[in-house]
């Protein structure tokens, strides 16, 4: 099961979800660093014992970040380019508001299984209940 939020709601988590994806990226870049220095180092030794730790721990410090991604109820659709979902509902129907980090507000959203993203009903953004 998962959460239905209302533009609001979705609205209000933006920073949070903004700064979860922040971490998210920054350990990637992390982890991609590491996984080059131990191509570059001796097998077995302790730079590689080292590195291999590090990765790990970033590993599960990404694994953290979206498993609080995943409590808040939002759907990660691609962290690198910071695309997340909230599902809600409109128009009786369930679908995905969808926002990309930079944005300031959610403005457009998407039906399950669907790509292509439509702008959300002008009554729906100033009403600011897309779940009622």
């Amino acid at each position: 099961m998962y959460k239905l939020f209302t533009i609001q709601e979705a609205t209000s988590l933006i920073p949070t979800v903004d700064g979860l994806l922040t971490e998210m990226q920054e350990v990637a870049t992390d982890l991609a660093a590491v996984r080059a220095r131990l191509g570059e180092v001796k097998p077995f030794s302790v730079e590689a014992r080292n590195a291999e730790q590090e990765f790990h721990f970033l590993l599960t410090q990404l694994h953290q970040a979206k498993a609080r991604l995943d409590e808040l109820g939002v759907f990660v659709k691609d962290f690198e380019t910071g695309v997340v979902e909230f599902p809600t509902q409109l128009h009786g129907e369930v679908v995905c508001l969808a926002w990309e980090k930079g944005q300031e507000q959610i403005t457009h959203y998407h039906r399950f299984g669907e790509e292509s993203a439509k702008p959300l009903p002008q009554a729906r953004v100033e009403r600011s209940a897309v779940g009622a």
